[in-house]
């Protein structure tokens, strides 16, 4: 299969499927794939970073990436890599490199459920980043809901304890530059391929990575080769698939069908690392994915309470 494959054939398979099936139900699935992949890298990532520096996996990864989809930069000539918007494509990169960063430190130092409850808040802050720039009509339950969210992550962080929850703590901060950085793919998806979002995304990461991992290289061993193929090949699914389940589904739809990426990061981290989650953490959890929901769902639930 040529090159092309992966910025012609496949899109316009997906096209002719939405159009078969309906985009949603398209989006949908590709949700559900993007969430298995992701609940991988979680694992790979869990399991390298008690060798590595977070900065050295994310470069391996980045770079992985890259060298993957050089045979489509070369087979379209570098065609892949024109975007009509340069800026947004390096702004991107640059928040990527920070929500990446903050995320692999938290799947590293917390459970994997935890870590992937508190990433949900990305939700919320898209809902509240929305309102406050494009003045998206908010209402008073998706404002309920950022509180519940907000609430969760508190009980997560557990300011009674005698330190702060760092890792919880450094979570959140990576969900609300995520959230930025899901506004800028959705602007970027108007204009730009997903195959070429890729190419800028894993370009991008590999220079910004590069500084760190020079000081502190440590040498990879042959043991762990396969966590760093199944960290690269999961991550270029995950990306692929959810990038374009937002583009063909509906997105407060596809949001919902996301919290299955919850079910698999415990699942993984139950059967995998023996995790089970504190009576605190699963209140955290129970609040943060309540108020997710509420989120996407607001508009509906305005509908059904005041007609």
């Amino acid at each position: 299969m040529r090159p092309q494959v992966a910025d012609r054939f496949l899109p316009r398979l997906l096209e002719r499927l939405a159009a078969r099936h309906g985009g949603t139900l398209v989006g949908a699935a590709l949700m559900v794939v993007a969430c298995l992949t992701h609940g991988a890298m979680m694992a790979a990532v869990k399991g390298l970073a008690g060798t590595y520096p977070i900065w050295q996996i994310l470069l391996m990864r980045s770079i992985g990436q890259f060298v993957m989809l050089i045979p489509l930069i070369v087979g379209t000539g570098g065609q892949v890599l024109k975007s009509e918007r340069i800026g947004l494509q390096g702004l991107r990169a640059v928040l990527s490199f920070i929500a990446l960063m903050a995320a692999f430190y938290a799947i590293a130092h917390l459970p994997l459920a935890e870590a992937s409850a508190i990433s949900f808040l990305r939700i919320i802050f898209v809902v509240a980043l929305a309102g406050l720039i494009f003045s998206d009509r908010i209402g008073a339950i998706g404002w309920a809901a950022a509180a519940m969210g907000f609430g969760g992550i508190v009980i997560m962080l557990d300011p009674s304890a005698e330190g702060l929850n760092e890792a919880a703590a450094i979570a959140a901060a990576g969900a609300l530059v995520t959230a930025v950085v899901t506004i800028t793919v959705k602007a970027l998806t108007r204009s730009d391929s997903t195959a070429t979002m890729m190419c800028y995304s894993a370009g991008g990461l590999t220079l910004l990575c590069l500084v760190p991992s020079v000081f502190t290289w440590k040498p990879i061993g042959w043991d762990d080769s396969p966590l760093f193929a199944l960290l690269i090949a999961s991550a270029l699914v995950t990306q692929w698939c959810f990038t374009n389940a937002y583009r063909h589904g509906e997105t407060s739809t596809i949001a919902t069908v996301e919290y299955f990426r919850l079910v698999a990061a415990a699942l993984i981290g139950l059967i995998i690392f023996a995790e089970v989650p504190t009576p605190g953490a699963l209140a955290g959890i129970a609040l943060i994915m309540s108020a997710s929901f509420v989120a996407v769902r607001r508009e509906r639930i305005r509908v059904w309470l005041f007609g």
